[in-house]
C-alpha cells in the first residue's frame, strides 16, 4: 500500500529490469535514478540477490579477461565470500551505503593499474613484516581533539594496505590487527562504512590462504581509494613499501616504473610540505647514485616522507 505524500501518493521504486540494472553496473544512472535503485535493492530481497550475483558475474569475468583474456561459460563453481554464510550482510550493507559498485566503476574509470595500491607490495616479492616493524613512524595516535587530515587519513590507509599485503601473502598473523586498523581509519570517514566493510571481513577471514583473500583485498583497497583519494592512498602505499624495499635492499624495486610513477604523484601533490620535497628529492637522488646504494639514508628518506604525509 502507498502512503500519500501532500495529497499524492508515494510510488514504490520502479523495478530493477535488465536495462536498469545493466545501467546500474555500468554507473549509466544519474544521481535520481541511482538512488531509485539503491531504495529498491533495499526494499527487495530477491532483487538484491540478482545485483549480487550479477556483480559477481561482471567481477569473474573481469579477472577472467585480465589473467588470459578467456572468459568463462559459467561462474566459477567457488561461491563468492559474500554468497556464503555470514557474508551476505555485507553485501547489503555495502550496497544501501551506495559502496558496493566502487570496485566496479574505479576499474572502468580509472585506467591502468600502475598507482594501484596493491602493486606497490607486489613488487616487494616474497618475505614479510620484519619482526619489530615500526608501521607507524608519524607517532603517536591523536587524541579526540586532534583530529587526522584527510590527506594524513589517505596516506596511513595506503601505508597500512601494503602491510596488509606483505602479511597477507606471508600468513603473518598481524594481518588480522592490521586490517582491523584500516577499517577504523575508513569508518572514521562519512560514507566510509561500506568500505570499512571489506577490512572487518578480512580481519575475520585472516587465517586463510593469499588466493582465498585476493578479492576481497583487491576490492577492499579500491573501495578506499575511491572514498579518501586514490593519488594519497598509493603515495602511502609506495612510501611504506619503499621502507620495506630499503631495508631488504631491494635494487629492482627503486629501478622500476612504479617507483617512478610514484615519485612523480608525491612531487605533484598540491601543498606538499618543503620537508616532505626534500625527502622525495633524497629518495631521487640516492636512485640516481646507483650502486653501491646508501640504503639507510634511502630508508629515511621513505620514512620521512611517510612521517611527514601521515602526520
Amino acid at each position: 500500500m502507498t502512503e500519500p505524500t501532500n495529497g499524492a501518493e508515494r510510488l514504490p521504486p520502479p523495478e530493477m529490469d535488465a536495462e536498469r540494472l545493466a545501467a546500474l553496473l555500468d554507473g549509466r544512472l544519474d544521481e535520481r535514478r541511482r538512488a531509485e535503485a539503491v531504495a529498491r535493492l533495499a526494499s527487495s530481497d530477491a532483487e538484491l540477490e540478482v545485483f549480487v550475483d550479477a556483480l559477481a558475474v561482471t567481477r569473474e569475468l573481469e579477472a577472467a579477461e585480465a589473467a588470459d583474456g578467456v572468459v568463462p561459460l559459467r561462474p566459477a563453481a567457488r561461491r563468492p565470500w559474500w554468497r556464503r554464510p555470514g557474508g551476505h550482510w555485507v553485501a547489503v550493507a555495502a550496497v544501501l551505503a551506495g559502496l558496493a559498485l566502487l570496485p566496479v566503476l574505479w576499474n572502468r574509470s580509472r585506467g591502468p593499474d600502475v598507482g594501484d595500491p596493491g602493486g606497490y607490495a607486489a613488487l616487494l616479492g616474497g618475505g614479510g613484516l620484519p619482526a619489530g616493524w615500526d608501521r607507524t613512524p608519524w607517532g603517536s595516535t591523536r587524541g579526540p581533539g586532534d583530529p587526522l587530515t584527510e590527506q594524513a587519513r589517505a596516506v596511513r590507509v595506503g601505508a597500512a594496505v601494503t602491510d596488509l599485503e606483505v602479511a597477507v601473502a606471508s600468513r603473518d598473523p598481524r594481518a588480522a590487527e592490521i586490517a582491523a586498523e584500516i577499517g577504523e581509519l575508513l569508518a572514521g570517514v562519512p560514507g566510509g562504512s561500506g568500505a570499512a566493510m571489506y577490512y572487518r571481513e578480512i580481519g575475520r577471514r585472516a587465517g586463510e590462504g593469499p588466493d582465498r583473500l585476493a578479492p576481497l583485498m583487491e576490492d577492499g583497497r579500491q573501495a578506499a581509494a575511491a572514498l579518501l583519494g586514490d593519488t594519497l592512498v598509493a603515495v602511502g602505499a609506495w612510501a611504506e613499501a619503499a621502507r620495506l624495499a630499503a631495508a631488504r635492499r631491494d635494487d629492482e624495486f627503486f629501478r622500476s616504473a612504479e617507483t617512478r610513477f610514484a615519485l612523480e604523484q608525491a612531487d605533484g601533490m598540491a601543498g606538499l610540505p618543503e620537508p616532505a620535497r626534500e625527502a622525495v628529492g633524497r629518495i631521487r637522488s640516492a636512485i640516481a647514485a646507483g650502486p653501491p646504494t646508501d640504503w639507510t639514508g634511502l630508508k629515511h628518506a621513505a620514512e620521512e616522507l611517510l612521517r611527514l604525509l601521515g602526520s
